[in-house]
């Protein structure tokens, strides 16, 4: 760690720059595209990702203000937490020779605002088109509890393709927050703002479908709204009575009137559309239809079902086993893909990195949707997202992609892939590993399938199976840190330890910086019994990127070493990074219950709520129930922590973990002549002493003849 010293005061830095210049060691300066009383705007190029970004330089005299950085640092916090293709996406955010930055995805393109100017009046399908992308953002947006609060024309971006994208959530705040500008002043443009948002009153998600109907209004009408006042029930001439219902529904004064969610919203807005039949058809067929009365469908009626025929040649091909060509390298298509592939191999060590991806892979399936590697890729980056993060709507959207990518290619082996990380995360490792032998099968040469088929082999007890898949693996791509610390979790698994700490070394000698490999090193420390050594690699893979298992396992090694305020200090840094992981939260219990904190129950009931969600959701996982059962102890909820502790070790009864999971679950409950035969099962499983010495909640056998011999048979 960098020792400490006082900071040399830097030179007073103008706020301009020119094209060809550096920046932050990482970005080269393209052309400066906008400036405002807050800074200026560059198009650069990160030079790290070789993409072109766009970089937000914030003022100095801003920069030294504690409130407004808060503010800069928290849409920088908030934006990161959203993945959906219609929201523009926020990369890094830094300080540079005293100029606070961030840099975010660049979009080629105009902003809604600048489109109004030259077009004054959309047509209603383009506008309607507009305001249902919007509200799609919009609903994952509030899904995460995030509320933007300045939805404007000048925050929707079009790009070159025609793309809606929401932007700038420098004013966002999070559900129930109760924050105004400076002086007592409501957040927000006046003239976008809803009535209760004018009252400063506290907004909720309905404020911005407010915000929504006034920018679908003027997209129709042409009019922008008043600043000093609501519009109520006048939703503007010239407009369609359906479409007239929506906007004023939208418009409503009382919120309560308006629609309650953005899916509503979503969905009214699809109905004024038609259908995804209709929708396919030439904008001037679907104007006429619109307008055309009851009685002269008869006349269109032969052209739909031209047209449904036509469609269904296209999009069925014959043969279930056929896959169909895939996009030329140079489709856009393709390009998206392999930037998702980068974020893949290269940065999905972090939710932002996934989230990275998953945006790409949007790009992708929108620029043609029967591109079935993009729904793959799609659907392995959603899994590898909730097994970081527990949130079902990524698991829902990683079911969806990688169905669709099976209906669209049934032969890819990537499709087999995905759905083989997915069945990982489920815990249905057999199913897993007949997926994951389809696709090297079928592709000899898919590195990524054997590594994962490694992971299969792993968690189904098979040592020699996933050490001949992983190296593999690493035969294939020998250059892969991610590969080596799957090999080295193999090792952890089967408690080889020296073998692991040797493993997780390689990775790091193969990628120095990599956050997964510093953390699991100190964790094989750990279990070892090494752990004054495991402090300094989890504080560098926390210093690399603060992540809430790096946290988590220093915290554990704080609370070994009985410093316990140190250790709940890091498990609340960790719950706050992960708020879903139910192990943050009970690690955290464990910590205040050392420090006789009432907090503690209530962190272990928070534990096992997330738990027993998780295994709701995979309900084959035993890692899952094994989780609940130990949450279940520490709750005093006894007869679930003895079913789900014993149905964990019944599914994998090898499983040297999951049975010392039961010593302890037994332990707690005050079974020590229980907990004793599930610790020598343990042990003769290859559970080792250091292992058993660390654990706190085996103080109460302790003092028992048998707890010493147990510790002789495993030294």
């Amino acid at each position: 760690m960098p020792t400490a010293g006082t900071d040399a005061v830097p030179p007073p830095v103008e706020l301009r720059l020119l094209p060809g210049d550096g920046f932050a060691g990482r970005y080269t300066i393209v052309e400066k595209t906008g400036q405002g009383g807050m800074g200026i705007v560059y198009k650069a190029i990160d030079t790290a990702l070789e993409q072109p970004v766009a970089l937000k330089l914030i003022q100095p005299w801003l920069a030294r203000s504690p409130a407004f950085v808060e503010r800069f640092k928290n849409e920088v916090r908030l934006t990161r937490q959203i993945a959906h293709p219609n929201v523009c996406r926020v990369h890094d955010l830094g300080e540079s020779h005293g100029i606070l930055y961030l840099s975010m995805e660049w979009i080629e393109g105009e902003t809604l605002r600048q489109l109004l100017h030259q077009a004054r009046v959309l047509e209603e399908d383009r506008a309607l088109e507009i305001a249902e992308k919007i509200a799609g953002a919009l609903g994952v947006t509030h899904t995460k509890g995030i509320i933007h609060r300045d939805l404007k024309p000048e925050n929707v971006m079009i790009d070159d393709r025609g793309e809606i994208f929401v932007m700038d959530f420098g004013l966002a705040v999070e559900r129930g927050s109760e924050e105004v500008m400076p002086g007592g002043a409501p957040a927000g443009t006046p003239g976008y703002m809803a009535p209760e948002q004018r009252r400063r009153e506290t907004v909720d998600l309905r404020a911005d479908l407010y915000a929504l109907g006034l920018i679908l209004r003027e997209m129709l009408t042409g009019q922008r709204p008043a600043s000093e006042r609501s519009i109520r029930a006048d939703v503007g001439p010239g407009i369609r009575k359906p479409v007239a219902t929506v906007l004023g529904t939208l418009l409503a004064d009382d919120r309560a009137q308006r629609y309650q969610s953005a899916g509503a919203v979503v969905e009214a807005l699809r109905d004024l559309r038609g259908s995804p039949r209709m929708r396919s058809l030439p904008r001037p067929v679907r104007r006429f239809l619109r307008g055309a009365p009851p009685s002269a469908m008869w006349l269109v009626a032969p052209l739909l079902l031209l047209v449904a025929a036509l469609g269904s040649l296209w999009l069925w091909p014959r043969g279930t086993e056929r896959a169909l060509p895939e996009p030329s390298p140079a489709s856009p298509a393709f390009v998206y893909y392999q930037r998702a592939q980068h974020y893949l191999r290269e940065e999905a060590e972090t939710v932002h990195g996934l989230d990275d991806a998953i945006q790409m892979l949007h790009r992708s399936i929108t620029a043609d949707p029967r591109f079935a590697l993009g729904w793959a890729g799609l659907g392995e980056a959603y899994w590898r997202r909730y097994v970081r993060t527990g949130e079902a709507s990524s698991r829902e959207e990683a079911v969806r992609a990688v169905e669709e990518a099976l209906r669209v290619a049934p032969a890819l082996p990537e499709a087999h892939n995905a759905r083989g990380v997915g069945l990982i995360a489920d815990g249905k490792f057999e199913e897993a590993r007949a997926e994951l032998e389809r696709a090297v099968r079928s592709r000899p040469d898919f590195d990524a399938a054997w590594a994962n088929l490694g992971s299969a082999y792993q968690e189904l007890g098979d040592y020699s199976a996933g050490l001949r898949a992983l190296q593999t693996a690493i035969r294939l791509r020998p250059d892969s840190a991610r590969y080596q610390i799957f090999l080295g979790s193999l090792f952890d698994h089967f408690a080889e330890n020296d073998e692991a700490i040797a493993t997780y070394r390689r990775a790091i000698d193969l990628k120095p910086d990599s956050t997964i490999a510093w953390n699991n090193l100190g964790a094989a420390l750990m279990r070892t019994g090494r752990v004054k050594e495991a402090v300094p690699a989890f504080l560098r893979s926390i210093e690399i990127e603060d992540r809430a298992s790096a946290r988590s396992n220093v915290g554990t090694a704080y609370y070994t070493l009985g410093k316990y305020d140190k250790a709940a200090e890091n498990y609340r840094r960790a719950t706050a990074l992960e708020p879903r992981q139910a192990i943050h939260w009970g690690n955290l219990g464990d910590a205040l219950k050392m420090l006789r904190d009432r907090a503690a129950r209530e962190a272990y009931i928070r534990a096992v709520h997330l738990a027993r969600e998780r295994v709701t959701a995979s309900p084959e996982s035993p890692r899952a129930r094994e989780r609940l059962g130990l949450y279940c102890a520490k709750a005093g909820e006894e007869t679930c922590a003895l079913e789900e502790g014993g149905r964990a070790a019944a599914m994998q009864p090898e499983n040297a973990e999951f049975v010392f999971s039961n010593a302890v679950i037994r332990s707690l409950l005050g079974r020590p002549d229980e907990a004793l035969d599930w610790l020598e099962r343990a042990v003769k499983l290859g559970y080792s002493k250091a292992q058993i010495e660390i654990e706190p909640d085996l103080a109460p056998l302790h003092g028992h003849p048998r707890y010493r011999r147990i510790l002789e048979l495993a030294s």
